[in-house]
Order: structure tokens, then sequence, then C-alpha cells
């Protein structure tokens, strides 16, 4: 397993809101929407510089975002559902045979915005080869075989990539773990178990490369 990192110009909205409104967006998940070309994001978005009224006020008016279901936590920050049309990373990411976003992704200082990804080794040339093919101009950051401690294990992966293919981390959530747990014919205390384990592992190796 390897881990790619990449960053690349953010599509309209995120941009829009990271040049004239110094909001730093997150984006925590996503699936495709009605089409090919929309795509929601589970997201969270910050400023310093407005708050989060003034943050879905501009977001609304972004041309590429199709809907959005969002809230205020807090003075100066939004958290929820944005769906647009834009996201040509994104399609090619959720369309991907060999790799999966593993997230979370997030605009940087200079407004790229920066994903990682997780794939076996022979999927990165073809990864690379479609963003190139479809003019995506972006540059490497990370190309890391995954070490023992970031690895998961078979049953973690498993469970995981179940987990995710099911909507388990969807917003909302498309299966209770109840439900997946029956899928992957676990008790659901082991399968809470599992995923908290592979989550963590996940999130350490995120923060310890950062």
């Amino acid at each position: 397993m390897i881990q790619l990192q990449f960053s690349v110009t953010p599509e309209s909205w995120i941009d829009s809101l990271c040049h004239n409104e110094s909001a730093i967006v997150r984006v925590l998940s996503m699936k495709p929407h009605d089409s090919d070309q929309n795509v929601t994001h589970f997201v969270e978005i910050t400023s310093e510089a407005v708050n989060a009224e003034e943050l879905k006020k501009q977001l609304r008016k972004c041309g590429d975002v199709t809907g959005s279901d969002v809230a205020a936590v807090g003075s100066n920050r939004l958290v929820g559902a944005v769906t647009s049309n834009d996201c040509i990373v994104c399609a090619l990411i959720l369309h991907s045979q060999t790799g999966y976003f593993i997230g979370p992704a997030a605009t940087e200082s200079d407004c790229q915005m920066t994903y990682k990804l997780f794939m076996n080794g022979e999927g990165i040339p073809s990864f690379l080869h479609s963003l190139y093919e479809q003019g995506i101009i972006y540059k490497i950051a990370e190309i890391a075989k995954m070490t023992a401690s970031r690895a998961l294990t078979s049953k973690q992966e498993r469970v995981l990539k179940t987990a995710l293919e099911l909507g388990y981390y969807d917003y909302p959530k498309r299966v209770t773990t109840d439900e997946l747990s029956k899928t992957v014919g676990l008790a659901p205390s082991t399968v809470s178990e599992i995923l908290r384990r592979a989550e963590k592992r996940i999130i350490t190796g995120y923060f310890g490369s950062s």
C-alpha cells in the first residue's frame, strides 16, 4: 500500500472562499451525487476574517455550487454538505479503481488543496496520468510506502472499506453499526473496536507525517 499526497488548485467555490474570505476548507468525506459531474462533500469551513453567516452567504453565490446544507457551529465555522459540479479531481478519485480518498483534504496557506490517497503502487502512474489527461496541474508532496505503524491489518482494511462503501461515513450515515456488523459477520462491539483502532492508526499516520 502506497500513500500519495498531492496538491492542486481547488474547484471554484473552494478557491473563491479561500482567496476572498480567507477561509480554510477541509473536505472530510465525499460521494457522487446524481450524476458524474456532481459531487457532495462533507466539509468544515472556517475563517478568521468573516463570520459564519457571511461565509454561508458567499457560499450560496458560488456558481458551481448546486446545493448546500450547512450549519453555523460557532461564530466563524460552518459544517455540513456542499454539492458542486466543478471538481474533476474528486470525480477521478471517486471513479478510480486503484485508490480512494481517505481525507481530510484541506486548503493550504496558498489556497492549494492537498489530498491524500492510499493505493497500490501500480495504480499511481495511471491515476497521475488521468490527472494529466484532464489538464490538472498537480504537485506531488509525498509518495511513501505504508510502514507497519501506518498500515492496517487485513481485518481492519476489510471492515473499514466495507463501512466506507456502505455509507457509514456519509452524512447522514446510510448504515448503522448494527447493520454494518451483519454485513461483515462480526458483533457490533467488535466492529466498533476494529473501526476505532483503524481510524486511530490512520489519524496517527496522517498527523505524524504532516
